[in-house]
């Protein structure tokens, strides 16, 4: 049985969409009154650089049931236009879709959660994870998890300001303790307990301390702490993330935690079929991912930031004076990232696929395109 979820658009067009598969026997997780997914919930984490919408549509189409979009910047994405454009095009057109932003301000979160809902988003999602040295310098991610009060003040006024139906979430990590000298799984249970409170709809664990910039994985996750979260009955969806190498440990994962769903960030990008029941071959999702792009070439924001392909030359609009997180769609070199974790597993024919002189300095994705389709052997 299919849960049937809705979401409204920037221009009140309500838009209905199925998470479920074939033979998927789980049952219902409510995010919010207008957001049910099937348990579990097999979730695309936030990724830099990586989460343009053709790469989440690949996802989407082998198993993937919720994606997140990449950080961007709250206060820029309510405040401009282009940055907005540079984000998410001119509407939300993959659902369902929770926009990520890193913010340390009330009122900024909140204008940027509701010009995510007139966009047709599903939710937006309060980064307090990030470990990134950029987060430390700004002030968020990570580096403001300790001052509790100030998260739960941010989710709160997002909350006030948005529809019942769109979900405020929150991403964070393992705790310290208040010494901050060793992880305690206490205060993450209570920092949780507090987010909920002040209106979170969904809580996504990194089960790891912050660490420091140049070291943000040091050891596994410790999957104990969100057994603990899913434990302490918090009335929320609880997303399990960390530990997820291969196919086999998303099952491992949501068998040790319970959680409602497992996030997964760097092994999606090694094999984006990694939620489908079978295992696609990396030619074979490249060809999709290819097919994709050309699919969605038409919603291509141009250099003068219209909207219209241009033969695969295509580059995204420009936001001037500011720093840009975000990537709508692919330009050359996100597709070569992509390409490039896809084949990593491959052995030495794929090192020399991507060593090739065609493949480096391709100038326009329609190069890289006519190249890989003949080097792979890509059927149509």
């Amino acid at each position: 049985m299919s849960a049937i979820v809705t979401a409204h658009g920037s221009d009140g067009e309500a838009v209905q969409f199925s998470n479920a598969s074939d033979g998927d026997d789980g049952d219902d997780v409510q995010i919010t009154p207008t957001l049910t997914l099937r348990r579990p919930i097999y979730c695309m984490a936030p990724m830099v650089g990586q989460s343009d919408r053709p790469f989440r549509l690949l996802c989407r189409r082998h198993g993937t049931t919720l994606c997140y979009s990449e950080m961007l910047m709250a206060d820029e994405f309510a405040a401009s236009a282009a940055y907005r454009l540079e984000a998410l095009g001119d509407r939300v057109r993959d659902h369902p879709l929770i926009v990520q932003f890193a913010a340390n301000e009330p009122d900024a979160f909140a204008r940027a959660a509701v010009a995510a809902h007139a966009m047709g988003a599903s939710g937006c999602d309060l980064n307090i994870g990030c470990p990134q040295r950029r987060a430390r310098e700004g002030f968020y991610g990570s580096w403001m998890q300790e001052d509790w009060d100030l998260c739960c003040a941010i989710i709160a006024a997002a909350r006030a300001a948005c529809p019942r139906g769109f979900a405020i979430t929150a991403k964070l990590r393992v705790q310290y303790c208040e010494r901050g000298t060793r992880p305690s799984t206490e205060r993450t249970v209570e920092f949780a307990r507090r987010l909920v409170a002040a209106g979170a709809d969904l809580i996504a664990l990194h089960a790891r301390v912050r660490g420091s910039p140049e070291l943000r994985r040091a050891g596994a996750a410790d999957l104990t702490v969100v057994r603990a979260l899913v434990d302490a009955g918090l009335g929320v969806p609880i997303l399990s993330n960390g530990n997820v190498r291969s196919r086999e440990d998303v099952a491992l994962n949501l068998k040790a935690t319970g959680a409602d769903g497992v996030m997964v960030a760097e092994e999606l990008l090694r094999d984006p079929s990694l939620f489908a029941p079978e295992k696609r071959s990396p030619p074979a999702l490249i060809r999709d991912y290819l097919n994709l792009l050309q699919e969605c070439e038409s919603d291509v924001p141009r250099e003068d930031g219209s909207v219209s392909g241009k033969d695969g030359a295509v580059t995204r609009a420009t936001t001037e004076g500011v720093e840009r997180y975000s990537v709508w769609w692919a330009n050359i070199e996100v597709l070569r990232c992509h390409v490039k974790r896809m084949l990593e597993r491959g052995g030495s024919s794929s090192k020399e696929t991507l060593q090739r002189n065609t493949f480096r300095k391709a100038a326009t994705l329609a190069d890289v395109d006519r190249y890989l389709r003949a080097r792979l052997r890509l059927p149509e």
